[in-house]
């Protein structure tokens, strides 16, 4: 047996090696540092989280604004009707399962744990000046988390790179499996190799980065409930939830994406939209409702405002600590994600996967935060609440919450299972993309994806050490800085492989002939003119 086949590496060469040990060695290192010198890197990650928010606050707002415009533009376009993968693939999964995975994919517990956190922390802590005059502070929160986790942050950072990695990797198909496939455009491969491996091993890490914040918030907010809902006092308890959840794990690892990761999805899904309709119900019905249909409102008729707020005048970071956050953090997750919806939207269209991704997650996460923020917000509710978010953060908040719910065993029951299986089904399709990445292969062996899960639960174990739920706040906008560039990249890369392929593919009759440049191995440049016919969309 080849050493290498343990790790599934097999058959590859140094650079992929050099990719998997590169991440896992830095991996491991910080979650060395984390297990023995926790508030070491608490203290690391706030101050780096600091500097990059006050810095760079403003950048990610731009380019958050630019991707959104990008977005409607590839969407809506001619190039919408660009098919991932090619014109004669058909897709793989159906309908619902494949919204599922995107959904539970693309968000995680943040749905619960910001749901409640957000707009608990806005009330006790709101904007230096109001950016909209005469709105309540109540209100004004919840509008202000239909802006980051609905839209237009729905249409920021996924989207695009999916697009991107769809169009390149799959419709194309000439290049590598890899991250570093997008700037073939810019950057001849054989002259600056070197390049295209950084950036691969810097999309690793990122990825993680982004995956760490996700899954600390998790750890963190289960220990919470399993503790002060459930009366279960030690991190044993949590330790061993996350055994079962790896237990699962490693089963839907030999499984494999059909079967494993589509049917985690679809039970998380369900499961979550039984437990919203579960709270509307036990929940205060009739404030959530009236407090839903005002801050929609105002997030409606003020979406530039709220998403461009500064407050530039009033020597505070308030917006950056939130809107520039939630940028930095869709940036972070966005390279996982947007390669992941790739794959398991190729035979969709453009339009259809902005649908899938923008357009169906959003009237979702609106409905879902519409409950949870009016829950936490209702009269009955937000005192206590906010006594424990002041005192001891946001996981203590949410318990509190549930506490005060009727039924709210039932209620902590439903959400330590939607969480565990947001658990899941995040480190079924992260290992699978990193995997994939790794290897350069659509379709990575299940030896691979196994070492893949095991640093991430242990990543994730790690974070219930961390003293502070805050320093989980920190990886994102740490990782996010330097892949932002690479977004500018992509918007130009995506632009110029969609108008290749339309123009080969789909061009309408009486449109100019399309002129390919081909280089040749001296640096020349030939021209050839394309005169296949229409197909049918």
């Amino acid at each position: 047996m080849d050493r290498w086949t343990p790790f599934g590496l097999e058959g590859t060469d140094r650079a992929t090696k050099g990719f998997f040990f590169g991440t896992i060695t830095a991996l491991a290192a910080l979650v060395l540092v984390g297990l023995l010198y926790p508030s070491l890197l608490e203290n690391a990650l706030n101050t780096a989280y600091d500097w990059v928010l006050y810095r760079f606050g403003w950048w990610f707002m731009v380019l958050g604004a630019v991707l959104v415009v990008f977005t409607f533009f590839m969407a809506f376009s001619r190039y919408g009707r660009i098919r991932i993968g090619g014109e004669d693939t058909d897709p793989e999964f159906d309908t619902f399962s494949w919204i599922a995975m995107v959904f539970t994919v693309g968000f995680g517990s943040s749905i619960i744990v910001w749901g409640v956190g957000q707009p608990i922390d806005i009330v006790n802590n709101p904007p230096p000046s109001s950016p909209v005059a005469g709105a309540s502070i109540e209100s004004l929160a919840l509008a202000f988390m239909f802006l980051h986790e609905s839209f237009p942050g729905m249409a920021m950072w996924y989207l695009p790179f999916a697009i991107g990695f769809g169009l390149m990797v799959y419709t194309e198909g000439d290049t590598p499996y890899r991250i570093s496939s997008m700037m073939t455009v810019l950057i001849d491969r054989e002259k600056h190799g070197w390049l295209f491996w950084l950036v691969d091993l810097a999309a690793l890490i990122a990825i993680v980065g982004g995956l760490a914040t996700t899954l600390g918030f998790t750890a963190q907010q289960l220990a919470t409930i399993l503790s002060d809902v459930f009366g279960a006092e030690t991190n044993l308890v949590t330790y061993g939830l996350f055994a079962v959840i790896g237990l699962i794990f490693l089963g839907d690892v030999w499984l494999g994406l059909h079967a494993g990761i589509r049917n985690a999805a679809r039970f998380t899904f369900v499961l979550m939209l039984i437990t919203s309709g579960f709270l509307l119900v036990v929940g205060p019905t009739l404030f959530i409702l009236n407090i839903t249909l005002d801050a929609t409102g105002i997030w409606l008729t003020n979406l530039p405002r709220l998403a461009l707020y500064t407050a530039p005048t009033e020597g505070a970071q308030w917006p950056q600590s939130w809107t520039s956050f939630w940028w930095a953090w869709w940036a972070a997750w966005g390279l996982f994600v947007g390669s992941f919806v790739a794959r398991v939207s190729k035979g969709r269209t453009i339009r259809e996967t902005f649908l899938a991704l923008v357009a169906a997650p959003t009237l979702l996460t609106w409905l879902q935060h519409g409950i949870i923020g009016g829950w936490v917000l209702s009269p009955d509710y937000i005192e206590p609440v906010s006594e424990s978010f002041v005192e001891n953060d946001i996981p203590a908040a949410v318990a509190t919450a549930i506490t005060l719910t009727p039924f709210g065993t039932i209620l902590g029951i439903l959400l330590v299972l939607i969480m565990a299986g947001y658990v899941l089904t995040t480190l079924d399709s992260a290992v699978y993309m990193l995997s994939a990445i790794t290897l350069g292969d659509e379709e990575p062996n299940a030896r691979n994806r196994a070492w893949w899960g095991g640093v991430l639960t242990f990543l994730g174990i790690m974070t219930l050490n961390l003293p502070a739920f805050s320093a989980m706040e920190a990886f994102s906008p740490v990782m996010a800085l330097p892949v932002t560039l690479f977004f500018i990249v992509l918007i130009y890369t995506s632009y110029v492989t969609a108008r290749k392929h339309y123009r080969a593919e789909l061009k309408e009759p009486g449109e100019e002939p399309y002129l390919a440049i081909t280089r040749t191995s001296d640096s020349s440049e030939t021209s050839t003119e394309t005169t296949r016919e229409p197909t049918d969309d």
